[in-house]
């Protein structure tokens, strides 16, 4: 199985921010810099060769989300730059640019047989349907939901056993609000929702109705390290190994990355190797979504990430530990939740 690194040359371009904002053009840059830098391969498309008319692509929008809300976005493009919130803009080409991230998204799980990391901005996973999603204040810098296209895509190839894996560092609650009814599995690895935006993705939040238990949030206390993420990490792989997986989606972010500047967490190269590793070791169809990452993440976090996909002898060693009782406390969580999941998920 391969592993394809796809650009969407406009990030590097539109939805420039009209003030100081650290969502911008300079996050595809740097994580382009870095592939360079270490001679990893990456592929380049235009937004103009995206094989989706914008007709297309608006109606692909209005399967994921509200049509009230894409044609509030199509009026407020129109007159940008304007702001959807106090942390979300939209500027020339924003939405020309989310458009064709979100078709390419979809375009790629509805044809991929390998493994496809597509490098774009904006990021997604906090839109919903309507834009906020589960009570959030704000978008959290996104306009649509990509993650939630490739679980589209995936599913109209006729694929039933999806799973969406989130190790932002925080809470993909757009995307969990679209499926939180809906038998697609999802597990999200985020910080303490008392401690960071969105304030959302508690263990007690597993889904409603056919989606009950579906939902399993492992929650990061601050400060975590690198020896909790890899036992989260084998914990999530034997889970979706045995849920005997026919793709995947994940929503990559690497604001987790110790210092990267917009979370409280310490993971570095070892822990973003490791989820490298757990997604290609599913050996399914995979698409994977950039999402957060706005300092050093996006380089060492990036790198060592498809390193692991690629499963490129490496040998990073554990350089941050999380402190014993909070340790103890999320693994002891993560059990709770994993086993209520488990009988729910692998019962059905």
């Amino acid at each position: 199985m391969s592993v394809r690194v796809v650009v969407i040359s406009e990030s590097r371009l539109l939805h420039r921010p009209p003030f100081e904002h650290p969502e911008n053009p300079s996050r595809v840059e740097r994580v382009v810099g870095a592939l360079s830098a270490r001679g990893i391969p990456y592929e380049e498309v235009s937004t103009r060769n995206v094989s989706a008319s914008e007709r297309e692509q608006l109606e692909l929008a209005s399967r994921i989300h509200a049509r009230g809300y894409v044609e509030y976005l199509v009026r407020l493009s129109k007159s940008a730059p304007a702001v959807i919130d106090e942390d979300t803009y939209v500027s020339g080409g924003s939405l020309e640019l989310a458009l064709a991230t979100l078709a390419e998204s979809y375009l790629q799980a509805l044809n991929t047989k390998n493994v496809v990391f597509l490098v774009s901005r904006p990021p997604g996973h906090h839109a919903g349907r309507g834009g906020k999603a589960m009570g959030a204040s704000t978008q959290g810098f996104c306009i649509l939901n990509n993650a939630a296209a490739a679980v589209l895509g995936f599913a109209e190839r006729g694929f039933k056993r999806l799973a969406v894996l989130d190790f932002d560092a925080h809470h993909g609650n757009g995307t969990m609000e679209i499926f939180y009814r809906e038998r697609v599995l999802q597990v999200d690895l985020h910080q303490d929702p008392d401690t960071l935006y969105p304030h959302t993705g508690y263990p007690e939040e597993m889904g409603e109705g056919e989606g009950f238990g579906y939902k399993v949030n492992l929650v990061l206390p601050m400060g975590s390290g690198d020896d909790l993420y890899l036992d989260l990490a084998k914990r999530v792989e034997e889970l979706l190994e045995k849920y005997t997986l026919e793709a995947l989606v994940v929503s990559a972010g690497f604001d987790a990355f110790l210092n990267d500047g917009l979370a409280d967490l310490a993971a570095t190269e070892i822990s973003y190797y490791r989820l490298g590793e757990v997604i290609r070791s599913l050996r399914v169809p995979a698409v994977i979504v950039l999402e957060g990452g706005y300092g050093v993440g996006l380089e060492r976090g990036v790198v060592s990430f498809i390193e692991g996909l690629l499963l490129a002898p490496k040998n990073y060693k554990v350089k941050t530990s999380t402190p014993r009782a909070l340790f103890s406390k999320a693994i002891s969580t993560a059990e709770r939740v994993l086993e209520k999941a488990s009988k729910r998920v692998l019962g059905a």
